[in-house]
């Protein structure tokens, strides 16, 4: 609850300090071309998600994108977004983004010590490295989560551990997440579903939907999002050269 609040606290300072700064009267209308390449930068970034509407705000060059029930903002060259009380700089880098937080500077050891409180035997782990490691939210149904999974034995190969969190809100994702946590070879299991096939339904004591509580908590919404030992994330895919070069640095 104090998280939410504080939260909430910073998104009506933030918006407020925006809308006061505003003098003039503006319209909703935004140019086709505007629209479709707030959509497209959008749609890189958050591969998984449909955008409803995109429209003006009192304040110039900042857009109002609605989906499925929530708002962001956006600068109009797609550089800085607004979403859960966090004012983030977006950074293009190799086929994935990389965000920046600059409203809390603590998020990133907040992200870490929560993830590394979690024990490798509440989640999908390949690999056994000590040292070396990435914790990486995930979807079945997802096809960038899908390439991520082809890439686990570079990781390996590597001696960089990855670290699973399932994000399964649909009934039929989750059912196929469990019959893998309660497979005889569990790993095997979840690669079988990342190559969309088939596995039997089965059903055990699991983790699954702790899994959602904890990805709720760190406050990420799409797939793959990859955390790398100091906490950092980055959203979306990324070859796991680049990755392996930031792990190293």
């Amino acid at each position: 609850m104090q998280k939410s609040s504080k939260s909430l606290v910073k998104s009506i300072i933030f918006m407020s300090i925006f809308l006061l700064a505003s003098k003039n009267i503006y319209s909703n209308d935004v140019s086709d071309s505007k629209v479709n390449f707030l959509q497209k930068r959008m749609t890189e970034i958050f591969p998984t998600i449909k955008y409803d509407k995109i429209k003006k705000t009192p304040i110039e060059n900042i857009y109002e994108i609605h989906y499925g029930g929530e708002i962001v903002y956006i600068t109009e060259d797609g550089g800085y977004i607004f979403e859960s009380g966090n004012l983030q700089k977006i950074e293009k880098e190799g086929k994935g983004y990389v965000f920046t937080n600059l409203t809390e500077g603590s998020a990133e050891q907040g992200r870490k010590n929560l993830l590394d409180k979690i024990p490798d035997s509440k989640l999908f782990v390949y690999g056994d490295s000590k040292k070396n490691y990435i914790n990486v939210v995930t979807d079945i149904d997802c096809p960038y989560c899908r390439k991520f999974h082809k890439d686990i034995p570079v990781y390996l190969e590597n001696n960089i551990k990855v670290r699973y969190l399932v994000f399964a809100i649909k009934t039929s994702a989750k059912k196929k997440v469990v019959s893998a946590w309660c497979s005889s070879d569990r790993n095997s299991a979840f690669s079988l579903l990342k190559s969309e096939e088939k596995i039997k339904s089965m059903n055990c004591e699991n983790p699954i939907n702790d899994h959602q509580e904890i990805i709720s908590s760190i406050g990420v919404g799409s797939t793959p999002s990859i955390f790398l030992p100091d906490g950092s994330l980055i959203l979306g895919y990324m070859s796991p050269e680049e990755i392996i070069e930031k792990i190293k640095n």
